[in-house]
């Protein structure tokens, strides 16, 4: 019986415990000296103009790339330009190669630098939109620095570290088949309420806001997709009794309809968050709603189809650099997903690059007949290594497709473990099963969409509550 399994056998009350004490765990490999002082430095140099944070940017740049090129083995091996100073950085870069997933997932060793201590690394498993597992390490230093960055967003958000925090995410911490509430689960250590995003549906809605309205939490955390829903049950039945100081919003891309109704059901700003597992750029909005880019974070370029730069206003593919993670830098790395940039100033006033849209991130949901929609699915490929690429296919309104092209060492065993994943998120009443197919198209912008919904016909989207929204 796997960790997973026996915890969903476990009565709540125990259930509660265990999630507490390795919420605990995570806590301190999360936050500690390293964190606080990366924090306090960080509300330092927000502070700073727009020049001296271009200056700053390029310094951790310029450094970046001489420890990459000197400790990480495949660097070495390409024998790259290293700049002997700050000002020389950003041409460097421009002659370093543009990093791609899979080039990773062949030689992973390969990226670790020399100078890590491999014994003490963290394993970071992210799936992506490619629909492939991809394993990162870290040391604890670069994980406490991440959170630094999160912790900032907070207080730009108005949230203090210790605030009540509610959080929808990819978490199976309810058992999937379970048809009643509770449909979430305390975390003590983090004084955090972990909701379900798996059980949301017409039925399950007013569960979900009592729940919430009795934690009133000061921040929400969730993907766009686990909020709307409620936020629209809230505005047709008039429930006004959920009022967090602010919502964050991430790992989706939010849409301005989806924004507007969550803003106005939650009477709260909404500060989304765009970063990736693999640690090299993180961008979030502030509390005028623009997007900055966090330069003391990575160096995040936008390319267009010929690899150049983009101008203001034009889409480009982000590549990012990170700074943080001195174990596994990664260099130039592709993100999968498109931004525009801008160079109007913010009202703000912090001189950090802008962002006028994050574009990406939109895989379909799957809807099941209980009229749940579940998204944010492509956490299941984090459990087999030996896929090339995956996909899930919704046909029918209980029928899903995985679509596999196998990867070497792929095993029937594999495939079971993929819909073991999914039935987690889906619940029993979908009828799943695996196609192995010889490559999966992708979109006009050759990115792989991971979930893609074929139904003849869409089911109503009513929450079962009459009127319009107010």
């Amino acid at each position: 019986m796997s960790l997973l399994a026996a915890y969903h056998r476990l009565p709540v009350p125990l259930q509660e415990c265990a999630l507490s004490l390795y919420g605990a765990r995570l806590r301190v490999m999360r936050y500690g000296g390293v964190q606080r002082d990366r924090l306090a430095w960080l509300r330092q140099t927000e502070q700073l103009p727009e020049g001296s944070l271009a200056q700053l940017q390029r310094e951790l740049l310029a450094e970046t790339l001489r420890h990459a090129a000197r400790t990480v083995p495949y660097y070495r091996a390409l024998k790259l330009p290293v700049p002997a100073s700050a000002d020389d950085a950003v041409a460097c870069l421009r002659h370093w190669p543009i990093l791609e997933k899979k080039t990773i997932q062949e030689q992973p060793d390969a990226f670790v630098s020399d100078l890590a201590d491999r014994k003490r690394l963290v394993e970071i498993h992210t799936g992506g939109t490619t629909g492939r597992a991809l394993v990162v390490y870290a040391d604890r230093s670069s994980l406490q620095q991440n959170y630094a960055f999160f912790e900032r967003l907070k207080r730009w958000a108005g949230i203090g570290e210790w605030d009540r925090v509610a959080t929808f995410a990819g978490r199976p911490v309810v058992p999937p088949a379970q048809p009643n509430p509770p449909y979430w689960r305390r975390n003590y250590a983090a004084n955090q309420l972990l909701c379900s995003s798996y059980h949301i549906g017409p039925t399950s809605i007013p569960h979900y806001v009592d729940a919430l309205a009795s934690f009133a939490p000061r921040l929400i955390d969730s993907y766009p997709s686990s909020l709307e829903p409620l936020a629209r049950w809230m505005l047709q039945t008039g429930d006004q009794r959920v009022r967090p100081a602010a919502i964050i919003t991430s790992s989706e891309t939010l849409l301005p309809e989806s924004r507007a109704v969550i803003e106005e059901a939650f009477r709260c700003r909404v500060f989304d968050q765009y970063g990736s597992a693999e640690m090299v750029g993180f961008v979030s909005q502030c509390e005028h709603r623009s997007y900055h880019e966090h330069v003391e974070y990575g160096f995040l370029e936008l390319l267009n189809e010929s690899l150049e730069w983009t101008r203001d206003g034009e889409e480009g593919e982000i590549v990012s650099t990170g700074f943080l993670n001195r174990a596994m830098p990664l260099v130039r790395y592709r993100m999968g997903d498109m931004a525009v940039r801008s160079s109007a100033a913010c009202a703000c006033g912090r001189g950090y690059p802008r962002l006028d849209r994050v574009i990406g991130r939109l895989d379909d949901v799957v809807i099941t007949p209980d009229g749940r929609r579940v998204g944010r699915l492509d956490p299941i490929f984090k459990a087999v290594s030996t896929l090339h690429e995956a996909r899930i296919v919704q046909t029918e309104l209980d029928c899903v497709d995985v679509e596999i092209v196998a990867g070497r060492g792929f095993r029937n065993a594999d495939g079971e473990a993929l819909l073991a994943e999914l039935r987690l998120r889906l619940g029993p009443s979908m009828k799943l099963q695996i196609k192995m197919v010889d490559a999966i198209p992708r979109t006009g912008r050759g990115k792989l969409r991971t979930v893609e919904r074929r139904l003849a016909q869409e089911p109503s989207t009513d929450t079962g509550v009459t009127g319009t929204p107010s």
